[in-house]
């Protein structure tokens, strides 16, 4: 099933992400991190290192790759994101059932 959200359900599947209760969430985050532990490439990562390699240089690209500081927040930050996408997906889904 293909559908939008419109402004009055990103506020309803916003509300019921927040309202998930704490075995949801630890479930999303065990997910997020099963993931990350089997796929050891942050595409997040990628993606700076493109960027600085178009907007730097390649000298300036390498020195990202070695550094480890910067590759632990971006790490950070894909889980994040992770978690935040799979408490909206779990979010939706509850939605739509509640629809059907």
């Amino acid at each position: 099933m293909r559908f939008h959200l419109n402004a009055k359900d990103r506020k309803e599947v916003q509300s019921i992400a927040d309202a998930l209760p704490d075995s949801e969430l630890q479930d999303v985050a065990r997910e997020v991190d099963e993931y990350m532990d089997r796929h050891h490439v942050n595409p997040l990562m990628m993606a700076a290192q493109t960027l600085i390699q178009q907007m730097y240089g390649g000298p300036v690209a390498q020195m990202l790759d070695g550094d480890d500081e910067a590759h632990i927040k971006m790490d950070e930050i894909l889980r994040e994101l992770l978690i935040t996408a799979g408490k909206n997906r779990r979010s939706v889904n509850i939605m739509i059932n509640k629809v059907a």
